[in-house]
């Protein structure tokens, strides 16, 4: 599996194109990437197999749907992979993500609502042929004998942050560096404000012992498709 080789980049991005948060975060690395020497190797991490021993007991109703989605997508990402390299996934992840999270909501004025439209299915095809791929990789989504690489490199990311974690994880000099969830943000700083960012949380993931800063509350993403929920305060898991 040539996605499973490791990187020489300063960042392993792990990453479901289903998560608001997800999303946000990297836009953010992005950003930083114009103003900071730094390469990401982008990865990708399925909600819907993390999730899998404990299932969706207690969580809202669209939450299976949704993750199904992410894991979909996933399967996308992992056949292209393994026929044009690790280095594609920036761009397709970028396409990905944009296809759920910078369409505009028909009736996303609840996170329910939000749920349900992350649900929907998309025209992966459409959405490949857009983003410079062909079309056939949409066939990958139906493929469940890719889960397997997929469950392990979701393993993978969560052991090195040490578990209890989900996306994003940001995997620093890897595969032995420190590994984190986070951060959560709730949009994505430009300019040298991406960078004044960086610098702090590399500072933090490189200090010796640190292992964590959290807070239970957070705001939900500033995105085209949760605008009308931007900025309230959640408690979302």
């Amino acid at each position: 599996m040539r996605g499973m080789h490791v990187s020489d980049s300063d960042i392993e991005f792990f990453f479901d194109p289903v998560c608001p948060f997800c999303w946000v975060t990297s836009e953010w690395v992005r950003n930083v990437m114009r103003v900071r020497p730094l390469t990401v190797t982008w990865r990708p991490l399925s909600l819907r197999l993390l999730n899998e021993p404990i299932g969706y007991e207690g969580k809202p109703e669209g939450y299976p749907d949704a993750h199904q989605r992410g894991l979909e997508m996933l399967r996308v990402v992992a056949a292209v992979r393994d026929a044009r390299g690790p280095e594609a996934l920036g761009d397709l992840y970028r396409a990905l993500g944009g296809s759920v999270w910078n369409t505009p909501s028909s009736n996303g004025q609840t996170f329910e609502g939000i749920l349900a439209e992350t649900g929907q299915r998309r025209d992966l095809g459409a959405i490949l042929v857009d983003a410079g791929f062909p079309s056939q990789f949409a066939a990958a989504a139906d493929d469940d004998s890719l889960d397997e690489q997929l469950r392990a490199e979701t393993q993978e990311a969560v052991d090195r942050a040490g578990g209890d974690v989900g996306t994003p994880i940001l995997s620093f000099d890897p595969p032995d560096g420190p590994a984190f969830f986070g951060p959560v943000i709730d949009k994505a700083p430009e300019g040298e404000d991406a960078g004044k960012l960086w610098d702090a949380i590399t500072t933090l993931a490189r200090w010796p012992g640190f292992a964590e800063l959290k807070r239970g509350l957070r705001s939900f993403p500033v995105t085209p498709l949760s605008a009308k929920l931007a900025g309230q305060e959640t408690r979302v898991g």
